[in-house]
């Protein structure tokens, strides 16, 4: 299985590891965060962390340590920051909102789908989108392609790749929109992608059958949702996604994976050798459709939250290590319960809900450790699209740290969550585990239930997939 192995020399090649700081037996560091529980995918152990001039440095407690300020983390976790690869700053939420409230959920580092219209161009997009994060983002962030007229805006691909934009989404639904890439397209595309060491994200689904069955079906209601989304639509796009890569020699990363028909049609790509990641989401976790279709149209997603066999086959991809990723989908849609459901916008709110929600689900009912969340939460996503010093607790890596409190309880509701978005998925969900204290380059941004950080500081990071 092509996965980015938990492996601290691949991670040490990758982060130039320094000292910024002059020599001598005594080393007077920024902050010290002392005695917490560190997490790596292979082990936790009980560490202190020295942070200066924004990077940090794992302490074993033998040398003799001074700092201008000391944080006591005994009985919490110490997290690298989470990477949220799949985020959407549109809609209700700009990319500086969305920074403070991934924040408040232990989230440092954020990779953006940028959408691309119809008669935009996409280095244009990206360029002005990078240039509005650099000024109101609080974490770091990079930039994906969401190219929605591929033949058009593919030969922007390797442009896009001098400046840093890398990973390049495609849709194999949305048809209807005009958005989808049809496979001339997308095999056009995928071979500009491998040949500028790129990744192609793409949305697979196939939406022209589902196009179909939302005639079929008209209206489409909460009751009869599923029958317009079957889960073998999943299983025919990412086989025919994968096959198109392997024929153009292109890496494919696969979000949001919603259905065992789509775990399927992984297999097969594994079988045949072909390089490619995949991530889920909490809500497909949390939830199976018989629950969530109460809540009517806040619960409309795409793709859409499916049965209790697939909520319980994607757990097991999960707990059994065959899933790589975990991102949010957040798409802060303005949506309301009484809304026309057939017409109501797809997506929900969420990285801020990463982190309470998969520990609670996830470590508290023991279908995962803390090891397993770091490594889908932190290092996959950092390994897999290139985010050098991000993602590992290492020396020299970018102080991007989560102290996270194992036993206080809490409850998910709007009231305390910091999306615009006027509701949340998790309403009501009991949460034990909550963030203490959020640094992003041992700049502290989260202190508790404040946040603290006056100005944003984050910046840009290129994408760089396939060690380019």
């Amino acid at each position: 299985m092509p996965e980015p192995a938990a492996d601290p020399v691949a991670f040490s090649a990758r982060v130039q590891v320094y000292f910024p700081w002059g020599g001598g037996n005594t080393v007077t560091y920024d902050i010290l965060i002392k005695n917490g529980i560190l997490v790596w995918p292979e082990k936790t152990k009980i560490f202190s962390i020295g942070i200066k001039n924004g990077a940090m440095t794992i302490l074993d407690g033998k040398a003799e340590i001074e700092a201008q300020e000391t944080v006591d983390a005994s009985g919490c976790y110490v997290l690298p920051g989470l990477v949220d690869p799949h985020v959407h700053p549109a809609y209700v939420d700009d990319i500086g909102r969305i920074s403070k409230s991934a924040a408040f959920g232990g989230v440092t580092s954020i990779l953006h789908y940028t959408s691309v219209k119809p008669g935009e161009k996409a280095v244009d997009v990206l360029s002005k989108l990078r240039e509005q994060g650099e000024q109101t983002s609080f974490i770091d962030f990079g930039l994906h392609a969401s190219l929605f007229d591929t033949l058009t805006q593919g030969p922007e691909i390797p442009a896009l790749a001098r400046l840093g934009f890398r990973s390049i989404k495609m849709f194999t639904a949305y048809q209807k929109q005009v958005w989808m890439t049809g496979d001339y397209a997308l095999a056009k595309a995928m071979d500009l992608i491998a040949a500028n060491e790129g990744l192609a994200c793409v949305h697979a689904e196939n939406g022209c059958v589902i196009d179909f069955l939302e005639e079929k079906y008209a209206p489409v209601t909460a009751e009869n949702f599923l029958l317009t989304s079957p889960s073998i639509l999943d299983k025919e796009a990412i086989f025919r996604v994968l096959c198109t890569a392997k024929t153009t020699g292109c890496t494919v990363y696969l979000p949001h994976i919603s259905s065992k028909k789509a775990l399927e049609a992984m297999v097969m790509g594994h079988k045949e050798g072909i390089r490619f990641f995949s991530e889920t989401c909490p809500h497909y976790l949390a939830f199976a459709w018989d629950e969530l279709k109460s809540r009517g149209p806040l619960g409309r997603l795409r793709p859409p939250v499916k049965t209790s066999e697939d909520q319980e086959a994607i757990w097991a991809a999960v707990s059994g290590g065959i899933m790589d990723t975990i991102g949010s989908d957040h798409a802060p849609k303005d949506k309301k319960p009484t809304d026309d459901f057939a017409k109501a916008a797809y997506g929900a709110p969420g990285t801020e809900s990463i982190l309470p929600v998969m520990w609670e689900l996830g470590v508290n009912r023991g279908r995962i450790k803390p090891q397993d969340l770091v490594r889908m939460c932190s290092e996959n996503p950092a390994m897999i699209f290139g985010l050098d010093k991000k993602g590992r607790l290492q020396d020299g890596a970018d102080a991007d740290l989560v102290v996270f409190d194992p036993e206080e309880r809490w409850t998910i509701t709007h009231a305390n969550q910091h999306s615009a978005a006027p509701y949340t998925l998790y309403e009501g969900m009991k949460i034990k585990g909550k963030v203490r204290k959020v640094f992003s380059h041992g700049r502290l941004l989260v202190d508790c239930d404040n946040f603290v950080a006056e100005k944003p500081a984050g910046a840009f990071t290129e994408t760089r997939p396939n060690g380019s």
